[in-house]
């Protein structure tokens, strides 16, 4: 029988490269989520600076139709003055109405009746240490077998401790993929969502611009 060696260094060094390889994958989903949270801050960011900008538009816009509304009551006052009052008031009148181990032991009993010939004695003797040397050998040759029996079993132990821990590692390694996957599309989609919002905002800024130019053209004529 062959002896049984222990898992080798290419072994060990797979399970090594995919643990590193689990640890690659976790780092890049972090980043992503990294990125994500820094994205979706700036994202905030822009939807608060848009609505200041829609309540800015609106408030100008608001402020714009009042000066216009007064302008225009004002109007109505200075024809209403030039008209005799009883159409006068006719007219105001209309106005109101339209309001998630093997031990093993050998006893050999070697005694032998009393006036043996000496060549028996010997002939005994020699079985004896014959029977001993081959018992020895037996048990030598037992003890070898049983170490490399357990060898062979320690060593398909640690084979399948490895095929254990690189089907783990594979697992690990299809999950961190899969979240890292999803950590990298979250941030496709806010990265898109912050270009939308970018050019949403300029638009608003734009609307504003205007708003607030036709309010300074209001109040000019206004003074006027």
């Amino acid at each position: 029988m062959s002896m049984s060696h222990p898992p080798s260094r290419s072994q060990n060094q797979a399970v090594a490269v995919q643990a590193r390889r689990i640890l690659d994958e976790r780092n890049a989903r972090k980043r992503a989520e990294y990125d994500s949270q820094l994205l979706a801050n700036r994202i905030q960011h822009l939807k608060d600076e848009m609505e200041r900008a829609k309540k800015r538009t609106v408030e100008a816009m608001k402020r714009q139709k009042e000066i216009q509304v007064m302008k225009m009551e004002s109007q109505k006052r200075k024809e209403l003055a030039k008209i005799p009052k009883p159409v006068r008031k006719k007219r105001e009148e209309e106005e109101q109405l339209n309001g998630p181990w093997i031990h093993g032991g050998t006893h050999f009993k070697t005694t032998g009746p009393e006036g043996m010939r000496k060549d028996v004695i010997l002939k005994l003797k020699a079985e004896r240490e014959a029977k001993e040397k081959k018992e020895r050998a037996a048990k030598i040759e037992a003890i070898k077998k049983k170490r490399l029996e357990m060898l062979a079993i320690k060593k398909k132990q640690e084979e399948e401790r490895i095929a254990k821990l690189k089907e783990q590692y594979k697992k690990k390694m299809e999950d961190e993929a899969k979240k890292r996957e999803e950590a990298e599309k979250k941030l496709t989609v806010l990265e898109n969502t912050e270009a939308e919002l970018i050019e949403e905002l300029r638009k608003q800024q734009e609307e504003q611009k205007i708003a607030y130019q036709k309010l300074q053209d209001t109040i000019v004529t206004k003074k006027e």
